[in-house]
């Protein structure tokens, strides 16, 4: 039902470019970005196969995000303009520690990587000279990917030879999750066809399912809700036709 409701969005978005295209072709544009995605707390939560409970808290360093855009300009006048576009983005970041079930475990390897395919509609603001603010939102799809290892009984800092097990593995894939996102900021006039961009983002998704393994034992341990949210800070450029 998910994909199908973002289907039908882009679908519907897809539309109004069309038929406005035909008009004035001039409407159209690409766009790239790039920037820091900034470490947010990762949390995964509920109970092992036993039913003890399970609480993972994974913050991530700051990591990479990087970005594509298809977009029409639906409108636009003295009061600013109106815009629709198709964005297809990723992000990755390195898991900084762990704890489970608030105890600090010796974390082995760990980073999550974040694919989403969303349809956005922005305000940009009058003219300020070369000058405009923008605010925009977003809804679409989202698919997560973790590969976190840590041991259970690792002292942090210990030396060679301080894990006493069990390692465990957090390898988890999901797709065809909601997603969402809001965005603020600004943008630079070069020239009539081409812009500099630069924004603040804010993603997060619908909860989902993480699997965690036992690696000692071979055997499946428990099935988390997991909760995703991240901050960005972005710089691109748009070239319109």
């Amino acid at each position: 039902m998910k994909t199908k409701l973002f289907a039908l969005t882009l679908a519907l978005a897809a539309g109004a470019c069309a038929s406005t295209a035909v008009a004035d072709e001039s409407r159209l544009y690409v766009g790239a970005f790039a920037g820091v995605n900034l470490g947010e707390k990762q949390t995964f939560t509920g109970a092992n196969l036993a039913g003890a409970p399970r609480r993972i808290d994974a913050p991530q360093d700051e990591g990479a995000l990087a970005g594509v855009v298809v977009g029409l300009v639906a409108s636009e006048g003295a009061w600013g303009r109106l815009r629709f576009e198709a964005e297809l983005a990723s992000r990755k970041n390195d898991v900084e520690k762990l704890t489970l079930n608030g105890v600090r475990r010796g974390l082995i390897d760990g980073e999550s990587q974040v694919t989403t395919q969303m349809v956005n509609i922005t305000y940009d603001t009058p003219r300020w000279g070369k000058l405009r603010g923008m605010v925009g939102a977003g809804v679409g799809a989202a698919s997560f990917d973790y590969d976190i290892q840590y041991d259970v009984g690792a002292i942090p800092g210990a030396p060679t030879g301080g894990s006493i097990g069990p390692i465990i593995n957090i390898p988890t894939s999901t797709s065809g999750r909601l997603a969402y996102q809001v965005m603020i900021g600004g943008q630079y006039e070069l020239s009539p066809s081409w812009e500099l961009t630069a924004e603040l983002r804010y993603l997060w998704g619908d909860d989902h399912k993480i699997e965690r393994f036992n690696q000692t034992t071979g055997a499946l341990d428990s099935v988390l809700d997991a909760k995703y949210e991240s901050s960005a800070v972005t710089f691109g450029a748009r070239h319109r036709f």
